[in-house]
């Protein structure tokens, strides 16, 4: 055995499992040592610790935690602290009221836009009826209008003034006497008495709060059905008024819509409310820092309108909602997932594209048979010259046929017409060979006919018994001999 033979031996034998398992260790900490898809920590709030909105950030939560965000949920008043600590950088993100104000908030960023919350006004049993009929009944009666720094506190001061019923003052001392209990006090406080004789709550539904007033404490909802134009004084001039007023007071009312709470919503015995109730709401809003990392905010938004939190509540959340002008500006890490989920071929370009191709379409139609009728035009105008020497060839035939019918002419005519046809063959191929005249299928026609007339009228010619000059008997015979060479194609071919 060679050096060489050994040598490979040896290097199958054991230089080669060596080298193969050296690669799938490297392979192994390759795998092992990848970089791991980054995740994120977040300061979240969703407002006070009992509310439903809260029960929803837990929700989200557990969602989030799989697109590697990880949510610390911290409790606020509501909505007003929430949006002020996520513009100091206090937050990261929140879950917070719209509708609220926007000019002194630069930093706030809008994330997502979710699902309508309404406005509940809840009263005690006793005062259903009236309060149904006129907002006035709540003159000189408790009103809880939520704490200090939640929207439903702003949101129900500006709807009790929109409905011409002030605050207890010494202006007003018939107005109402306002609350401001939170909804941990709300809920812990077991005797109906000391509660508050009506109570504002902004909620996704079911409230639990509104569920425990209606249950335990014999509250009913009453009807807010003045939305539209409770929206339509955004319009009147109020607005700007708005802006002196101090900030719990400044409520953007275009953007408080109409909504209904569903009937049998918080009781089914009595049903509370018995009819489906008109009230008004406002959008739930996802906001964050603007300085937030733009991939965190695109898996806040992927959660959002991608898992199952997304069936949270009713109807479910779809990334459509995003359509919609936001109210605070849009974060640009939603500016991204709005970019990555944009076709790349729009509505308006494909309607355009189809409108282009079927206006090319017909042009090209249209097109293809003008050329058509001019490629059949110039045809027709080329095989005209062909046309005209086979009816010329066809004139010496006919000739031919009254000399033979009439015996008048006699050889001498028939000589002419010899020589006339041959001055046509040879012009016709010449005009074919430079391209003037055109018809590969008119040609060998031409030539049949020719060489058929051509025959004929040597036939002819030797059928006369006139006497002829030595040079025409010359002449006849090398025509005779030229027939035999170059005649008929299909005589030659036999």
């Amino acid at each position: 055995m060679s050096t060489r033979r050994r040598f490979l031996r040896a290097f199958w034998l054991w230089a080669a499992p060596f080298v193969g398992l050296l690669a799938l260790v490297a392979a192994f900490y390759v795998y092992w040592r990848a970089p791991r898809e980054r995740s994120f920590s977040l300061r979240f709030s969703a407002g006070a610790a009992k509310g439903t909105r809260h029960e929803l950030a837990q929700i989200l939560r557990r969602h989030a935690s799989d697109h590697g965000l990880r949510l610390h949920i911290e409790a606020t008043p509501g909505s007003e602290a929430a949006l002020d600590a996520v513009n100091s950088g206090a937050l990261d993100a929140a879950l917070v009221q719209g509708g609220l104000r926007v000019e002194d908030r630069p930093e706030v960023r809008q994330v997502a836009t979710l699902h309508v919350e309404p406005l509940h006004l809840l009263v005690k049993k006793e005062l259903a009826a009236a309060v149904s009929t006129s907002l006035r009944a709540l003159e000189g009666k408790t009103v809880n209008l939520g704490e200090i720094g939640s929207g439903t506190h702003s949101l129900s001061i500006d709807v009790l003034e929109f409905a011409g019923v002030p605050a207890q003052s010494a202006n007003h001392p018939a107005g109402y006497i306002a609350s401001t209990w939170n909804q941990e006090k709300l809920i812990g406080e077991k005797q109906r008495a000391r509660l508050p004789d009506a109570v504002f709550l902004v909620s996704s539904l079911p409230s639990e709060m509104a569920k425990t007033l209606v249950s335990q404490h014999d509250y009913r909802l009453a009807p807010l059905a003045f939305a539209e134009a409770f929206a339509l004084d955004a319009l009147a001039g109020s607005e700007t008024d708005r802006d002196k007023l101090p900030p719990p007071r400044r409520v953007n009312k275009g953007r408080v819509v109409a909504t209904t709470i569903p009937a049998f919503t918080y009781q089914v015995e009595p049903p509370v409310p018995a009819t489906p109730l008109s009230v008004l709401g406002t959008r739930l809003l996802l906001v964050a820092h603007r300085n937030i990392d733009t991939q965190a905010v695109r898996r806040l938004v992927d959660t959002v309108y991608a898992t199952e939190f997304a069936s949270a509540v009713r109807p479910p959340l779809d990334a459509k909602l995003l359509d919609a002008p936001p109210e605070f500006p849009w974060h640009a890490g939603t500016r991204d997932y709005l970019d990555r989920n944009t076709p790349i071929v729009s509505g308006v370009l494909m309607d355009a594209t189809q409108k282009g191709f079927a206006i090319f379409a017909a042009a090209a139609s249209g097109l293809f048979v003008l050329w058509q009728w001019l490629k059949l035009r110039g045809q027709h105008l080329r095989d005209h010259g062909f046309r005209h020497y086979i009816g010329a060839v066809t004139r010496i035939e006919e000739n031919a046929a009254c000399i033979e019918r009439d015996q008048m002419g006699g050889v001498q005519h028939l000589l002419e017409l010899r020589d006339e046809l041959g001055r046509l063959k040879t012009e016709a191929l010449d005009r074919f060979s430079s391209g003037e005249l055109v018809g590969h299928e008119l040609l060998p026609a031409f030539l049949i006919q020719a060489n058929d007339v051509r025959d004929h009228l040597l036939r002819l010619i030797d059928r006369c018994g006139e006497t002829r000059p030595a040079e025409d008997a010359v002449r006849l015979a090398e025509l005779r001999r030229e027939a035999g060479t170059t005649g008929n194609p299909h005589r030659s071919a036999r």
